[in-house]
């Protein structure tokens, strides 16, 4: 009956308007088809009223190819998030934002407006900050473009930064994790979507961008970021008697090589003696790509779960588990953790920790453990969201909720359990950059990861 109603309006119509409709009528009517068998009347009255509403404002001099691809990418979007989303969402809901985003564009609109409305009001209601469309269209300098080096996200319409990267414009112009964007370029970010205000910071090499920052305990300033092209030195090493270091600073798609090369350089230092432990620094990691990190946490494992994928799709939902070797010789590893630890670098932490390879110091770390996962649209761009969520090995839930540590240094508002708390104010000092926490950590290590020895010569250091 729906479309016996499509057809009566198109006699009605001008010649112009019949193309449109008839377009129209046979685009939902194969989308309709082939998901037919799980929609229920609501979701095919909403997806009728969507097939209204852009007919009655989309320019009717577009060409027939154009405006039946623009509908056509309405209903993909609507159809993948209904499926995939991690949260649930009817096809009415989605249906019904695209309506209205539709409505809002005077007659005449070019069917790329009303499907770009479209799509952005229904990523605008999902509350998921990672959430984006690519039209796959990059400017002419794109190729020139800088960035400053920031792994963010948004919360309450403001950008927070997880951490910037190490040796990174925005590290070394003193950004910090936790630091509030609110600003960028003298313009507030109210309304925008994550990407769209990261794309507002990129920009040229050699410019600046002025970022207005809200930092806890102190009022808002503006700091200038120069914009530049910059590599990440994904791991570095050091050795402090017979304690190895590993600083990782970003997951990349060299880091396990570059592991398996630290290594065997730390080995080559050493001249074959032998090590009494390892020492792994994953502070202010933002993460970076999942696979690496799994490949790193089966490079110390033996067995076991190292982590596992849940969504509302068994499709994708997934359990990744050790392979026999360890790179340690299963010789004792710290983590070294903070805050900032975040995503890729707190699924390593968990798998070791929950596999009981690895004992954690530091703070409760970030807690983002979701995946976001790409579609592709046709003819042309593809969709990104939220559609799984990590589980540790213990089956617990990272997002939202952090990697706990076993030795807690202070520093973290955040309430954490540990079999021993201590202030950082009494920590030795390591390295060149006299850092307390890895002081704190070669001190553990060398009373044979002993917590009563370890509080005993911390005593002694007052």
């Amino acid at each position: 009956m729906a479309y016996k109603r499509d057809a009566d309006v198109c006699r009605m119509k001008t010649k112009s308007k019949v193309c449109v409709c008839i377009i129209t009528m046979f685009v939902f009517a194969s989308i309709l088809s082939s998901n037919a068998a799980g929609q229920n009347s609501d979701g095919q009255r909403a997806l009728n009223i969507l097939n209204e509403a852009y007919l009655s404002v989309v320019n009717k001099n577009a060409g027939r190819n154009y405006s039946e691809n623009s509908l056509k990418l309405i209903h993909q979007v609507i159809e993948k998030i209904a499926r995939s989303y991690i949260e649930p969402l009817s096809i009415s809901e989605l249906a019904n934002y695209s309506s209205s985003a539709i409505r809002g564009y005077p007659s005449g609109t070019d069917p790329k407006s009303l499907a770009n409305a479209a799509i952005h009001e229904m990523l605008s209601r999902l509350d998921d900050p990672y959430a984006k469309f690519d039209e796959h269209s990059k400017p002419r300098n794109a190729g020139r473009l800088g960035n400053i080096g920031i792994e963010a996200t948004m919360i309450d319409g403001q950008i927070k930064v997880i951490a910037p990267l190490d040796g990174s414009p925005a590290q070394k112009a003193g950004v910090q994790p936790g630091d509030l964007i609110i600003g960028i370029d003298r313009e507030k970010i109210n309304g925008l979507t994550l990407e769209e205000a990261m794309k507002r910071i990129r920009g040229p090499c050699g410019t600046e961008v002025l970022l207005q920052i809200r930092r806890k305990g102190s009022r808002k300033f503006d700091l200038s970021v120069p914009r530049t092209r910059f590599q990440v030195k994904e791991i570095r090493y050091d050795v402090f008697g017979d304690i190895a270091y590993i600083r990782i600073t970003f997951f990349g798609p060299n880091t396990e090589k570059l592991l398996r090369k630290s290594l065997g350089e730390i080995r080559q230092k050493t001249g074959g003696a032998g090590l009494s432990g390892y020492i792994i620094d994953i502070r202010s990691n933002p993460g970076g790509l999942v696979g690496q990190a799994i490949l790193l946490a089966d490079a110390f494992l033996e067995n076991g779960m190292i982590v596992g994928t849940s969504g509302r799709q068994v499709k994708g939902s997934r359990r990744y588990n050790a392979h026999r070797g360890d790179l340690a010789d299963n010789k004792p590893i710290l983590i070294l953790q903070n805050e900032a630890t975040a995503s890729a670098a707190e699924i390593l932490a968990a798998a070791l920790r929950d596999n009981h390879r690895a004992v954690i110091m530091g703070t409760r770390s970030y807690g983002k453990g979701i995946v976001q996962t790409r579609f592709p649209l046709t003819p042309k761009g593809q969709i990104t969201f939220t559609t799984h969520k990590f589980l540790t090995a213990a089956g617990k839930q990272i997002d939202g909720r952090g990697i706990l540590p076993h030795i807690v240094v202070n520093g973290d508002t955040r309430p954490a359990y540990g079999i021993a708390t201590v202030s950082i104010n009494h920590c030795p000092t390591a390295g060149k950059a006299r850092d307390r926490m890895l002081g704190c950590g070669i001190l553990f290590m060398s009373k044979g990861r002993s917590i009563d020895a370890f509080t005993q010569a911390l005593q002694q250091l007052e």
